[in-house]
């Protein structure tokens, strides 16, 4: 199983803090945010690690890895883009990623901005029980809160009905930048992006394809925080901190 780490964006929403430097490499209570999200999958069996960046901040995340103990199973892919503009999306970055690196699955898909105390465990041994792909969810216990997010309608741990930032949330549980994918799952990511599917937010490869599967979840509890603003920076930093 390969794991890949997405941290090619350029964060413009923290802007000035991440003008010059990416966000993924923040300090986060004494670490760089995409430290503590490498401890966190390091639980997982993974034969390799990929981090996704971009060609603008390069030499920032290799002076990070010359540091890293467990440097000898990762690597670095580069998306050639120097600026927001030139990116292909989060999907069309992650599609150009498993072509040039011949990645079948499974894989395991970490958001280099998603900090959390789970055990990311589970959802492998959901999938190795379903042989089905799982993505993380989480509760954040708020139906404004949840209009904010893509949200997943569950019937017991199978995912029926995904919808991105709905006006009307038929629940409160956030689907998490924490995916596992099966070899038949990447075969169906390439569908959808060969099918002209959008290439810009995951959330979007999620609804089409819970519509045409069936796409297993694991609803965690406890921390978690998708670090897209100046405020949530500032909850983890508190949260990571005490």
């Amino acid at each position: 199983m390969d794991s890949i780490v997405l941290a090619g964006g350029f964060a413009k929403r923290m802007w000035p803090l991440t003008k010059s430097v990416p966000k993924q490499l923040l300090d986060v209570a004494g670490k760089p945010m995409l430290q503590h999200v490498l401890e966190s999958i390091s639980s997982l069996p993974s034969d390799r690690i990929v981090i996704s960046i971009n060609s603008f901040f390069e030499p920032q995340f290799r002076k990070f890895l010359e540091n890293y103990k467990t440097i000898e199973k990762i690597e670095l892919y580069v998306e050639d883009s120097e600026k927001e503009e030139e990116k292909l999306g989060a999907l069309g970055a992650l599609h150009l990623l498993l072509t040039d690196l011949s990645i079948k699955g499974p894989v395991f898909i970490a958001g280099g901005d998603n900090l959390s105390d789970f055990n990311l465990l589970k959802m492998l041994k959901i999938s190795e029980e379903t042989n089905k792909d799982v993505i993380g969810l989480y509760d954040v216990n708020d139906s404004n809160l949840a209009k904010l997010y893509g949200i997943a309608e569950l019937e017991g741990n199978r995912i029926i009905g995904f919808e991105e930032k709905p006006e009307t949330p038929v629940s409160n549980l956030a689907a998490t930048a924490y995916w596992l994918l099966t070899e038949k799952g990447v075969s169906n990511f390439f569908d959808y992006i060969s099918s002209g599917g959008d290439r810009d937010a995951m959330g979007n490869f999620l609804e089409w394809n819970v519509r045409r599967h069936d796409i297993r979840s694991v609803s965690f509890t406890g921390k978690w925080y998708d670090i897209g603003s100046i405020n949530s920076y500032a909850e983890a930093q508190k949260w990571f901190s005490s």
